[in-house]
């Protein structure tokens, strides 16, 4: 590991004089290497430049994600060194993300600001979400459960969907290749007035692989999707926004097998229906004085089915509801945010139990701009009353200083945070226990950030260090769930940008981690201890080609009790605009068809290619 880290250094000094060299002695044109979205909103809850953030963030934009050519989420976020994926299969099968080595239920996953996960299993499954409407994805590191609340521990992803804009717009999209994969997709969008929409529908359908990864019968899946977001804005003073998300998809499944692994199972179906409904208004009552009120509710229906095992057969449902009463302060160089939550979560899984919690929160978070605005400060605390877990008090702090004439940027921030029980934790027969109390954590990251030669080089390095408590485990003593875990994450974070010409980009991260459970003094599972990404853009003329390579290192699986293999994967990416309306697109993933694993004894696919045209009218 130290060799391999010492040698990813060497490469990147060498890069790096290399690249210095080559910018000191050539003339490019004045296009930045990446034009950073103007607006934020996850950070403090409030709209805001990226410069103003203390906390790490990345920004994923909807060209970034339309550049990758890729249908789901997963496959827009497995290149991110920060971001593990991990799928159980192929396409559309249970798909968990780690952030900085947080587990999937010590991040929190949002949809325009909306929680989503499940109550029963306290994560959310990526799997079924496609990228069709998403205009962005903040990524936010660190603990930030003093905005958030229980599960942003590690941090918050927040997938930002499209608003309609301009003239009535149609687009329709469709692709197919291999796995038998076929996709349609049609939007329609516009704004006049006072108004503002968008629909987007989509259907998906492939043969997929065998999930089992000794398996030979193929396992599909299908998903058939439609979101809409309209907006009325009868105002600049006063806002309503109404989202709505509804999609349902099939999973064929394959089995576990005592003493053998996972093995083809014929007829093994999940069959899910998903929906997310959130309204959202915004009353400006002074120019210093805003508010906003936003009711949401998100559902799941899983019913699992297999007529040859009566294990493999049962019902999941789940709900989960929330208010949130938000006010913004704007005194000077100072911003306060402060507001109430409600949230009730419910879940019921047939012939085990039928329960539901509820919490309720308060929050207040200040931001101050100081020194021309080149040092800020931002600092915040939430109480937090859950139904079983009690009261949990959480802070955050965190600082920025912009050296501004020289391009470079300090940051630092420390933080607290905690997770309440899931309900199958609490509640799960011969494994719940409703005496529980919250995972709780304690982080801290320090960054800096340097733009060179007039922003065609751009370094970003970050260290962060998280100490997780009273982690919830099986406990083999009592059979049941208990706080007995303590663990910690530490590691580093290295990324560059920088535009070899006006028509090359390159593009590397790398992170560098290290993680331990310190009960069995083993590394946690499915972590890399390095992840290493690097893509280079081409543009010409009317046709854009990316070559992208990642490499995963050795990584713990508890659930196989061994280490999974390093990989490595090479994928191409290819878009040609044949008008301003049409553009062909095609990308081949696994190119040199890698056999790897995710997760232990699940499948992947291996080399396949896909294509298809996008028509805007």
């Amino acid at each position: 590991m130290k060799r391999l880290f010492f040698l990813f250094f060497v490469v990147l000094f060498l890069n790096f004089a290399l690249l210095t060299t080559f910018l000191s002695t050539h003339t490019f044109a004045q296009e930045s290497v990446e034009t950073l979205t103007e607006i934020v909103v996850t950070a403090t809850r409030v709209e805001e430049s990226p410069q103003d953030v203390t906390q790490d963030i990345t920004v994923i934009t909807k060209d970034d994600i339309e550049k990758k050519g890729v249908e789901f989420i997963t496959d827009a976020l497995e290149s991110y060194t920060d971001i593990g994926i991990v799928q159980n299969g192929g396409v559309g099968k249970n798909a968990t993300l780690f952030l900085r080595g947080g587990s999937p239920n010590q991040v929190l996953m949002m949809i325009d600001g909306v929680k989503v996960k499940s109550p029963t299993t306290g994560s959310l499954d990526l799997a079924g979400i496609i990228i069709d409407d998403i205009e962005r994805i903040e990524v936010i590191k660190g603990p930030q459960s003093t905005l958030y609340g229980s599960e942003a521990m590690a941090g918050v992803i927040n997938i930002i969907t499209k608003k309609g804009k301009g003239k009535p717009k149609l687009t329709v999209s469709a692709e197919g290749g291999s796995f038998s994969t076929y996709k349609t997709t049609a939007s329609i969008s516009g704004a006049k007035d006072v108004w503002d929409y968008r629909v987007t529908a989509s259907y998906f359908d492939t043969g997929g692989i065998s999930a089992a990864k000794s398996g030979t019968e193929a396992d599909g899946y299908t998903n058939k999707s439609i979101s809409t977001k309209i907006g009325l804005m009868p105002s600049d003073k006063l806002g309503i926004e109404l989202n709505l998300k509804y999609f349902e998809d099939v999973s064929e499944l394959d089995s576990y097998s005592w003493g053998v692994g996972m093995v083809d199972d014929l007829n093994y179906v999940q069959d899910g229906k998903h929906y997310l409904i959130s309204a959202k208004s915004m009353l400006s009552v002074l120019d210093s004085y805003e508010q906003t009120l936003t009711l949401s509710s998100i559902g799941d229906n899983l019913k699992f089915e297999d007529p040859d095992t009566s294990s493999n057969r049962t019902s999941i449902d789940t709900t989960m509801q929330t208010v949130d009463w938000q006010h913004n302060l704007y005194i000077k160089d100072t911003t306060w945010t402060g507001g109430i939550e409600y949230r009730k979560e419910a879940g019921e899984i047939k012939d085990n139990f039928n329960k539901e919690v509820d919490n309720k929160a308060f929050y207040l978070n200040g931001k101050v701009k100081l020194a021309d605005d080149s040092f800020i400060l931002n600092a915040g605390l939430r109480n937090d009353e859950h139904k079983t877990a009690g009261i949990k008090t959480t802070y955050r702090i965190g600082g920025l200083y912009d050296f501004k004439p020289h391009g470079l940027r300090l940051k630092g921030n420390f933080g607290t945070g905690f997770r309440a029980p899931s309900l199958n934790e609490l509640y799960y027969p011969f494994f719940g226990n409703t005496n529980l109390k919250p995972e709780k954590s304690e982080s801290y990251d320090i960054g800096i950030e340097k733009d060179l030669y007039v922003d065609r080089l751009l370094l970003n390095a970050a260290y962060f260090n998280q100490q997780y408590q009273d982690i919830i485990e099986y406990d083999f003593e009592t059979f049941t769930a208990q706080n007995v875990g303590k663990a910690e994450v530490k590691g580093i974070e290295l990324g560059l940008a920088a535009t070899i010409t006006e028509d090359v980009n390159l593009k590397a991260s790398h992170t560098n981690m290290d993680t331990v459970d310190k009960d069995s003094n083993k590394p946690l599972t499915r972590r890399p201890t390095n992840k290493f990404n690097s893509s280079i853009e081409y543009k010409g003329g009317k046709f854009i080609a990316i070559g992208e390579y990642t490499y995963v290192s050795e990584r713990y699986d508890s659930a196989v009790s061994r280490n999974l293999s390093q990989y490595s994967l090479v994928n191409l990416k290819g878009r040609y605009f044949i008008s301003d309306s049409i553009t062909l697109f095609a990308r081949v993933d696994n190119l040199f068809n890698e056999n790897y694993e995710e997760a232990g004894n699940y499948g992947v696919p291996g080399v396949s290619a896909f294509g298809g045209v996008k028509v805007e009218f």
